[in-house]
């Protein structure tokens, strides 16, 4: 499988975030990807290395992917390891940028995807901000093409939060940051 429908998929939900409602899998390979990277900052030469279900590998490596940074929010692929400053408007979070380095610790956000041995999925996010940070989630397991909703617990201000899935995914995607109080329902994994 090369989740081409991914590809196809985000860079849908880009287009469409961005107004433009053209249909994408009709688009060849080339045309696809070059379509793609008007609209998002690419990603090059990722390797995605899985364990699947049935004991085999799942080992790709794509030329071009659609960037971490998307309009909707944040797609992790397996196996990256991410640093994501952003920016603080009110109770929300904004502006994501992925940089290599960090240089300020104040306002990034670092997140990881990885396999585990057992073969499960762990993310892991650290929010760098004073207050809890929650997500919205969606998962695209390894053998379906579609993303899943899931439940997602806030991040704890200057702590880490660890997510476990059982099986391979290909990404995460992280949709709506913002800031929830301290208490409560506002705690709560949903």
């Amino acid at each position: 499988m090369m989740k081409k429908a991914w590809c196809a998929a985000t860079l849908a939900i880009g287009l469409v975030s961005a107004g433009h409602v053209r249909a994408v899998e009709g688009l060849s390979d080339a045309v696809g990807k070059e379509e793609m990277c008007k609209h998002t900052l690419c990603q090059h030469d990722i390797r995605v290395t899985l364990k699947t279900k049935d004991g085999g590998t799942y080992d790709h490596t794509f030329d071009v992917l659609p960037g971490t940074v998307q309009p909707f929010g944040l797609a992790i692929v397996a196996g990256q390891a991410l640093n994501l400053e952003a920016d603080v408007t009110g109770d929300t979070v904004s502006n994501f940028r992925a940089v290599a380095v960090v240089t300020h610790p104040e306002k990034t956000l670092t997140a990881s995807l990885e396999q585990s041995p057992k073969g499960d999925m762990i993310l892991s996010l650290h929010n760098p901000f004073d207050r809890p940070l929650k997500f919205d989630m969606g998962i695209m397991p390894l053998d379906n093409d579609k993303v899943l909703a899931t439940s997602s617990c806030p991040i704890k201000a200057g702590m880490s939060s660890f997510e476990m899935w059982p099986g391979a995914l290909f990404q995460v995607l992280l949709t709506k940051p913002r800031f929830v109080g301290t208490t409560g329902k506002a705690m709560n994994c949903d």
